[in-house]
Order: C-alpha cells, then structure tokens, then sequence
C-alpha cells in the first residue's frame, strides 16, 4: 500500500520539526523533502500550520473519536499519552513553536472528545449550557496539563499522568453535576 501524498506531507514535516524550528520549515524544502511539488502541495494544505493541524487530527484525533464513551475514556486518554510519548520529539517541536496553538487546539479536542461522554453518561439530561461549561473547563484542564508535561520534558511518567486525570475527572464531574441540579432546583423553588 502506497502512502498519500497528505501522509508523505506530514511525515516529512514530523522529522523536519526534530531538525529545525517550525518557523525555519519552507514549503520548498518540505516539498523538496517530499519529493512532490509546490502545487501538489497546495493541493492539499493552504500552508504549514494547516498540515500541522491535519497531521494532528489524522494520527490521534480521530483513533480517539472511535468507539470512545464514558466507560473507555481513560483508554482513550492513554493513547493520547502514548502518541505525545512515542511522537516526543515532534510533539515537543510544536510546543516550542509558533504552531504550539495548532498543538493547544489539538490537545483541547482531545480533551472535549474525553470528557463529553463522561458528562453525557452521568446526566443526559443536564443542560446544554452547563454541559458544555463542564467539558469546557475539564477539556482545558486536560489540555494544560499535556501542555505542562510537555514543558517539563515528559518528566513524569504515563502512568502518573493517567493517574491525574483519573482523580480529577471521577467523581468531581458528578458533583459538579449534582450541585447544578441542586442549584436549579433551588432556583426553581424560589
């Protein structure tokens, strides 16, 4: 099986990044690198950060997607961990570049598709505002402390990380939900 050029693209883009700062990577070289052409290129990316984003989504965003519910949600958040380590170095040449809010988005919508079918599955009935503010606020937790353990050099192990996530995200969601319960029915008595 052949790969796509989009993949060709996107490999050649990973090992430029350990090379070389994101800033410093021209579609030239890339292409050069690729063995394609510019206009093969623009083809497929209007640019760089678009690739970026595309290299992103495809190797873990959308593994994630698939068949993720409350009851896998620390599975899917393992293999993000996984992708972060075993990808360390390209990970960590987004981080310290000019594309690092291409990785903070990614890293966000990672922690949306996480945390939504947690809430969902405690209460699938809790209203849409306030469902969104809890996977809002928990998805940006999750993003930040990716963000923090890229920055600290995957200092800390998977497992510690996993660890976190597992003590943050059980249990508080469902106070958090039952006290927004509580405070509507409160509101509604008065």
């Amino acid at each position: 099986m052949t790969k796509t050029t989009k993949r060709v693209l996107a490999d050649n883009l990973k090992i430029m990044m350990t090379q070389q700062p994101l800033a410093h990577i021209t579609i030239d070289a890339l292409t050069k690198r690729a063995h394609v052409n510019r206009n093969t290129f623009y083809y497929h990316f209007e640019d760089i950060y678009e690739l970026l984003e595309w290299t992103f989504d495809q190797e873990i965003v959308t593994q994630i997607q698939t068949n993720l519910s409350a009851a896998n949600w620390q599975e899917k958040y393992q293999q993000m961990l996984t992708y972060v380590q075993d990808n360390r170095d390209f990970c960590l040449a987004a981080a310290n570049s000019v594309g690092r809010h291409f990785l903070e988005n990614f890293l966000y919508s990672v922690g949306v598709l996480v945390v939504r079918p947690v809430v969902k599955d405690i209460d699938s009935h809790l209203a849409p505002a306030v469902a969104d503010d809890i996977v809002d606020f928990y998805a940006g937790a999750l993003a930040a402390q990716l963000l923090r353990w890229l920055d600290d050099q995957l200092r800390e192990t998977e497992a510690q990380m996993l660890a976190r996530a597992k003590l943050m995200l059980q249990g508080t969601i469902e106070l958090i939900v039952q006290k927004s319960l509580h405070e509507n029915d409160s509101a509604a008595d008065h």
